[in-house]
C-alpha cells in the first residue's frame, strides 16, 4: 500500500479520541483517571479493559493485548498498520497525504474490496427494490402486505430486492473495478474455480427479499435473503425460507448479532438487550419503538454472540417463539448465558403466536404487558424441565434437575447459584431445601476437574502490582520523560542491563537509541520493536500513571542498583577465575586480586546522574 506521510498518522493521532475508537466494541466506564469496560477480547464478566484518554492508549489484562487507537483496530479487524490508518481516517472523516515516491499505487487490499462491494450491492439491491419494474412492484407488495412494514422503515435499513433473472449487480461490480479474487470471496456468487477473473460469475441470491447484515460499527458485511413467490424455482436453494451469505473474510455468522449497531446505542447502566429469534423479529422491533432488540444469524445462539451481548449490558431479555422449539432453543442457551454473566429473563409467548405477529398487532404495549408476567431463569427452566405434572421421585423428574443444576453450575457466582437454589426450591415446594442442596454438591462433585492450562512461553502479562525490577522502573520513567530518558542513558552504561527479561530487552534498546543520538519519538522506537509481545509491554507501562514529583530520588535508586548488581556479576565472575586457576600461577592470581580492588573502589563511587 501507500506509504502515508508522518504528518497525517500523527494528525489523526491527535484528532481521534481512542475512547470513540472502541466504543462500538466494549462499553466503557469512567474508573479514576481511565476508563475501565469488558474485553473486547476475550469473554470476561469482571472488567479488565482499560483506556487512559491522555494517552490515547489502552490495556487489556485479559489478553495481555495493549496499544494506540491503531493497535486496537488492527488486532479488532485483523488489518495491517496501513490499513488500520485508512479505516479511521474514512471513520472519522480525517483526510490523508501519502508519500510521493513514484511508483503506482497498489489496489485496495481485499478486505476493504469486499467491504466496498457489499456498500455497492446493498445499494444496488436497495436501487432494485425501489425500481419501477413488476417484480420490484411486487417485492414492495410483499414488503408492506404480507409482512406489514412500511417503506420507511425499507429506506431505513436499506433492505432490497435480488432480481429474480440474477440481475446486473456483477457488470456494477466489474465497473467499479473490483477484483476478479475480491469478488469470487464475496458470498453473493458462484464462481468457478477456473474463473479468475470472476466474469462468469453467477448470483447466488435470485428473488428474494435482501436484509443487509452490519457489523458493530454498522458496514455491511453479509446479507440475509428471504424466499418469495418471485424466487426461481431453479434456485439451488429454493426451498430455504432464509438463506445467509456464506461465511467470508468478512462474516461468520456465529460472531454476530443482528441489529447491534443500533441496539447498543439504546443500552444504559441496568438496561437490558432483547433476544428475539430473526431478523424480522428485530425489524418489527425497531418499528414498533424498541430500539434495543438483536438476533442471531438464523442459528442457534452462541458463547461468542452471548460474550459480545455481555460487552454492552449485564441484563438481557428473550423474546422467542411460543412454541416448543422456541422453549428448546431457549434452554440450550441459558447455560452459555450464566457463564457468560448474564442475568437472563424472559418474556413468554402465547402457544402458537410469534414475536412479529404480537409486535404488529399489540406494538411496545405488548411488549410492556410480557415484561410485566416475565420469568427469571430459573423459573423459566424449572417450569418447562419439572413441570409440575412430573411425578416426584420419577426418573423425568431427576434428568430434570440433572440439567438445571448443569446449567447452575455455570455461573462462576456463589450468589447465583445460592439465589437459583432458592428460587428451584420454591418452585418444587413439594422438595426439601437442604436435600437440594445436598444434590446439587453431589451433582458438582461429580463433574469433571477443568485440565490446568498449558504454561505459556509468551511474555508475562504486566499486571497493576507494583514494578519490581531496576529496569522496569527506569523503563516507565523513560517512556513517561523524555528529558529524564536522557538523563538516564547517559548515565547507565548497556551493558549493566540484564537483557534475558522483557522489560530488559526494551530498556537496552532505548538506552542504546539515546546513546547513540538516534532517538527520534516513542512513535518511531514502536516500529523498532521486534514482536507483538514487546510492543504489548510497552504500552502496558505507557497506560501506567507515573507520579514525577520526586524525580531525582526516583532515578537514582534504580540506577544505583543496576549498577551496584553488575559490579556483583564481575565479582562473582573473578570468585569463579580465581576458583578454577591453579595455584602455581601466581602472576595471574596476583592480576585477579587487582581486579577484585578496583571493583570495591567502583563499589564506593556510584554512578552520576546529571538531570
Amino acid at each position: 500500500m501507500p506509504r502515508v506521510k508522518r504528518s497525517s498518522i500523527e494528525n489523526l493521532r491527535q484528532r481521534v479520541s481512542l475512547l470513540e475508537v472502541v466504543a462500538p466494541y466494549t462499553q466503557m466506564k469512567r474508573a479514576g483517571a481511565q476508563y475501565r469496560g469488558l474485553s473486547p477480547f476475550n469473554p470476561e464478566k469482571t472488567p479488565s479493559f482499560y483506556v487512559h484518554p491522555e494517552k490515547n492508549v489502552f490495556m487489556d489484562y485479559s489478553s495481555g493485548n495493549a496499544g494506540d487507537l491503531f493497535r486496537f483496530v488492527q488486532l479488532k479487524e485483523n488489518l495491517e498498520f496501513g490499513e488500520a490508518i485508512e479505516l479511521l481516517a474514512e471513520r472519522f472523516s480525517v483526510p490523508l497525504e501519502y508519500e510521493d515516491d513514484g511508483q503506482p499505487r497498489e489496489r485496495l487490499s481485499l478486505r476493504k474490496e469486499l467491504l466496498g462491494i457489499h456498500e455497492a450491492a446493498t445499494d444496488y439491491y436497495h436501487r432494485c427494490f425501489q425500481a419501477e419494474h413488476a417484480d420490484s412492484t411486487a417485492m414492495r407488495e410483499y414488503w408492506t402486505g404480507k409482512r406489514r412494514f412500511p417503506l420507511k422503515l425499507a429506506d431505513e435499513f436499506q433492505i432490497g430486492f435480488a432480481p429474480s433473472n440474477g440481475g446486473k449487480l456483477l457488470d456494477v461490480l466489474h465497473k467499479k473495478g473490483f477484483s476478479g479474487e475480491a469478488i469470487a470471496q464475496c458470498g453473493l456468487f458462484y464462481v468457478n474455480d477456473h474463473d479468475t477473473a470472476a466474469r462468469a460469475a453467477r448470483p447466488r441470491f435470485r428473488g428474494r427479499l435482501m436484509i443487509p447484515i452490519r457489523d458493530v460499527q454498522g458496514r455491511v458485511i453479509a446479507f440475509t435473503a428471504r424466499q418469495t413467490d418471485l424466487t426461481p424455482q431453479d434456485d439451488p436453494s429454493r426451498e430455504a425460507k432464509y438463506i445467509n451469505s456464506p461465511e467470508t473474510p468478512l462474516f461468520k455468522k456465529s460472531d454476530v448479532l443482528f441489529g447491534l449497531e443500533r441496539a447498543r446505542q439504546h443500552v444504559g447502566d441496568g438496561q437490558s438487550l432483547i433476544l428475539v429469534e430473526g431478523q424480522l423479529d428485530c425489524l418489527r422491533c425497531v418499528e414498533k419503538g424498541i430500539l434495543n432488540a438483536v438476533a442471531p444469524q438464523g442459528t442457534a445462539i452462541t458463547e461468542h454472540q452471548l460474550a459480545l451481548l455481555r460487552r454492552y449490558t449485564s441484563r438481557a431479555e428473550v423474546l422467542l417463539d411460543g412454541d416448543s422449539a422456541g422453549q428448546k432453543a431457549a434452554l440450550r442457551m441459558l447455560p452459555l448465558a450464566l457463564k457468560a454473566g448474564l442475568d437472563v429473563r424472559f418474556l413468554r409467548l402465547p402457544a402458537g403466536s410469534d414475536p412479529d405477529e404480537l409486535l404488529a398487532e399489540g406494538g411496545a404495549e405488548a411488549l410492556e404487558a410480557l415484561r410485566a408476567e416475565s420469568l427469571s431463569w430459573i423459573d423459566f427452566a424449572t417450569g418447562v424441565l419439572v413441570p409440575p405434572t412430573v411425578e416426584p421421585g420419577s426418573p423425568e423428574e431427576r434428568r430434570g434437575l440433572d440439567e438445571i443444576f448443569g446449567t447452575i453450575a455455570q455461573s462462576e457466582s456463589e450468589v447465583i447459584r445460592e439465589q437459583a437454589l432458592a428460587g428451584l426450591a420454591i418452585r418444587l415446594s413439594r422438595v426439601d431445601r437442604l436435600a437440594l442442596h445436598r444434590d446439587f454438591e453431589r451433582f458438582i462433585s461429580g463433574q469433571a476437574r477443568p485440565a490446568a492450562p498449558e504454561p505459556s512461553d509468551s511474555l508475562p502479562r504486566l499486571s497493576s502490582e507494583a514494578l519490581t525490577t531496576a529496569e522496569s522502573q527506569l523503563l516507565l520513567i523513560a517512556l513517561h520523560s523524555e528529558s529524564l530518558a536522557r538523563s538516564i542513558a547517559n548515565a547507565v552504561d548497556h551493558q549493566w542491563v540484564n537483557d534475558k527479561t522483557p522489560e530488559g530487552a526494551l530498556f537496552r534498546k532505548l538506552l542504546i537509541e539515546f546513546q547513540n543520538d538516534a532517538w527520534s519519538g516513542l512513535d518511531d522506537f514502536i516500529e523498532l520493536l521486534e514482536s507483538d509481545e514487546e510492543r504489548n509491554y510497552l504500552y502496558a507501562l505507557l497506560n501506567r500513571d507515573v507520579s514525577l514529583k520526586e524525580p531525582e530520588q526516583q532515578v537514582l535508586e534504580p540506577v544505583g542498583a543496576l549498577y551496584r548488581r553488575h559490579l556483583a556479576q564481575l565479582q562473582k565472575e573473578l570468585d569463579l577465575k580465581l576458583m578454577n586457576t591453579p595455584p602455581e600461577n601466581a602472576e595471574a592470581i596476583r592480576g585477579l586480586h587487582r581486579q577484585r580492588i578496583e571493583l570495591r573502589k567502583l563499589l564506593r563511587q556510584p554512578p552520576v546522574v546529571r538531570f
